[in-house]
C-alpha cells in the first residue's frame, strides 16, 4: 500500500515541451494555486501531499510513478492550457492504473471549457472557479462516502455521460483568512528565478519564490484569461502585514533573495503599493530582496515608483502589446503610445528596470502595423522584451470570436505556447499565423542583437550579461518566449 494521503496535488511538467532548446534556461516556479489549496486543505484538518513534476522536470510518465507511491482518496492537477497535454496524460495514467482513486482538475483551462475538459480528459470532477472550496466540501463528501452531486463549483458527467452544471465556485472575499502557501510540501531547492532578474546578481537564479499581494484583475483586454476563474473582472487584495509577514518567512526560513509578486498588476491601488512598501522597507526587506511586479502603464505613477525600488522591486514588466493606436482600442487595452512612453519615463527615473512586452497578430495588426510595434520597442530600448503571439486561449473573448467565426486555431493543446515549436498564433483578416510567427522571430534577432540594445546591456550589467545574451539566447536562434522565461 502506498503513502495514505486525503489529497494528492500534482502539477504537471511539460517544460522540454514548451521550451525545448531553451528549456534550461526556462524559469522554474513555485505552482502558487496548488501551494494555497495545499495550506487551505491542510488547514481544514485533511492530509494533503504535492508532487511537482514542473520542478522535478519529470515527463507524465516518470510523474506517474511517483504518483503511484501514495494511496490517495483525490488526486488533483492544476493546469493552463499550455500544459494540459502533460495533465490530460497524467490523468491517463492515473485512471489506468490506480482506477478507484477519484481525480479532479482545475485552473484557468478547466475553469474556460468545463464541458469539454470534462468529455475530453480522463477526469471525475472539474472545479469551475476558485478551487478552495470546493476541493475541501468534494474531499469532506468523498471521505464520508456521501453524495458528490450537488456541490457548488464541481461539475461531472453522469451516467448517462450528461454534464451536470454545478455553476460556478464561491470564493474567498477575505484573502487573509487564507493560509499561507504549503512552501514545506514543495521542492524549494528546485526552483529558478528568471534569468534577467539576475543579471545584477552574478546569473545565479537559486533561492527564487513567487508570492501574490492581490488575486484578480479589474481590467478586460480581451485576449486575457486572468479572470476566466471568476468570471468578473474584479480585485482581492491581501492585508499589508499579511503579505509582508510571508516574504519574512520566505527570506529568514527558505534564504529567498528573488521574488515574483505575480499579482496581474500590482500598481492599480497605489495608496495600498505606498503602505506595502513602507512595510517591506521597515522591516529591512528591501536591502535583501531582489523583486519584480507587473504594472499597466496607466498606473505607473511617480509617487511611488521610488519607493517601489527602495522597498527592493528592482524590475517592472508592463504590457505594451502595440505601436499603434487603433490597434490597442481594438483590445480594449485603454492606454496610447503616448501612455506607454510616459510610463516609461516614470519607471526609468526611479531606476527601475524595464521589460516590456509586446503582441504580433492582434485582430487589427497588419504588417505595417507591427513594424510600427517594433519599431517603438527599439525606441524604448528597455532592458528586457517579450514577443509574443496573439493566442486565443480558452474562456476568453478572443476564443468565443475565433470560434464562431471558423478562424483555425491550435489542435493540440501545446500549440497555444508561444515557445513550443509547433505554436500556432490566432492568424487575422491580414495576416497568416506563418506570417506573424516570421515577423516575431525576427523582431526578436533585431532587438536583442541590435546595437543600441547590446550596447545599453554591456554598459548596465557587464560584458557577462551580454556574453549570456549572446551566447545562451541568440545563438540558439528560438525565440519563442513568454514572460516565465
Amino acid at each position: 500500500m502506498g503513502i495514505k494521503v486525503d489529497l494528492l496535488l500534482v502539477n504537471p511538467g511539460n517544460r522540454l515541451e514548451q521550451f525545448a532548446k531553451l528549456s534550461d534556461l526556462a524559469t522554474v516556479a513555485q505552482p502558487l494555486g496548488i501551494g494555497l489549496i495545499a495550506a487551505y486543505v491542510r488547514q481544514s484538518g485533511f492530509s494533503v501531499a504535492i508532487i511537482d513534476a514542473e520542478a522535478e522536470f519529470w515527463t507524465p510518465e516518470q510523474t506517474i510513478l511517483e504518483i503511484e507511491k501514495y494511496d490517495p482518496i483525490l488526486l488533483g492537477l492544476s493546469a493552463f492550457t499550455t500544459k494540459m497535454t502533460a495533465a490530460g496524460k497524467t490523468l491517463k495514467l492515473v485512471k489506468d492504473r490506480m482506477p478507484s482513486v477519484k481525480t479532479m482538475i482545475g485552473g484557468h483551462h478547466a475553469s474556460g471549457i468545463p464541458e469539454q475538459t470534462l468529455k475530453e480528459e480522463a477526469v471525475d470532477f472539474v472545479i469551475k472557479g476558485e478551487g478552495y472550496i470546493p476541493t475541501v466540501d468534494l474531499l469532506r463528501k468523498l471521505k464520508k462516502k456521501q453524495d458528490t452531486s450537488a456541490i457548488t463549483g464541481v461539475w461531472y458527467l453522469d451516467d448517462k455521460g450528461e454534464v451536470i452544471n454545478n455553476g460556478l465556485a464561491k470564493w474567498t472575499n477575505n484573502l487573509d483568512e487564507l493560509p499561507f502557501v504549503a512552501w514545506d510540501l514543495l521542492p524549494m531547492d528546485k526552483y529558478k528565478a528568471h534569468h534577467w532578474q539576475t543579471w545584477d546578481y552574478d546569473l545565479d537564479q537559486s533561492r527564487f519564490a513567487v508570492i501574490h499581494t492581490s488575486l484578480g484583475c479589474p481590467f478586460s483586454c480581451d485576449y486575457c484569461s486572468v479572470n476566466v476563474v471568476y468570471q468578473k473582472n474584479m480585485v482581492r487584495y491581501r492585508g499589508v502585514k499579511n503579505v509582508v509577514d510571508e516574504m519574512e518567512l520566505l527570506v529568514n526560513d527558505y534564504n529567498v533573495q528573488h521574488i515574483e509578486i505575480i499579482d496581474d498588476t500590482f500598481t492599480v491601488n497605489a495608496e495600498r503599493v505606498e503602505s506595502l512598501c513602507d512595510e517591506i522597507i521597515a522591516r529591512g526587506l528591501g536591502e535583501r530582496l531582489n523583486m519584480w511586479c507587473f504594472s499597466r502603464t496607466t498606473t505607473a505613477k511617480p509617487r511611488f515608483m521610488k519607493k517601489m525600488k527602495k522597498a527592493g522591486i528592482n524590475w517592472v514588466f508592463m504590457g505594451f502589446e502595440s505601436g499603434d493606436d487603433m490597434v490597442l482600442q481594438g483590445v480594449h487595452k485603454k492606454q496610447t503610445v503616448d501612455y506607454i512612453k510616459r510610463a516609461v519615463d516614470i519607471v526609468s527615473d526611479a531606476g527601475i528596470y524595464i521589460g516590456g512586452n509586446y503582441v504580433f497578430g492582434l485582430p487589427e495588426d497588419t504588417k505595417s502595423s507591427m513594424e510600427q510595434t517594433l519599431d517603438l520597442a527599439k525606441e524604448l530600448n528597455t532592458e528586457y522584451a517579450n514577443f509574443f503571439v496573439m493566442m486565443a486561449y480558452p474562456g476568453t473573448e478572443f476564443h468565443k470570436m475565433a470560434k464562431a467565426k471558423n478562424i483555425p486555431m491550435p489542435s493540440k493543446w501545446r500549440q497555444y505556447g508561444f515557445f513550443a515549436p509547433d505554436a500556432l498564433p490566432l492568424g487575422n483578416k491580414k495576416l497568416t499565423a506563418d506570417e506573424i510567427l516570421q515577423f516575431r522571430d525576427n523582431a526578436f534577432n533585431e532587438y536583442f542583437g541590435g546595437k543600441s540594445y547590446q550596447n545599453m546591456i554591456e554598459k548596465k550589467f557587464g560584458s557577462e550579461t551580454l556574453s549570456f545574451i549572446n551566447n545562451k539566447i541568440l545563438s540558439k536562434n528560438i525565440v519563442r518566449t513568454r514572460p516565465t522565461l
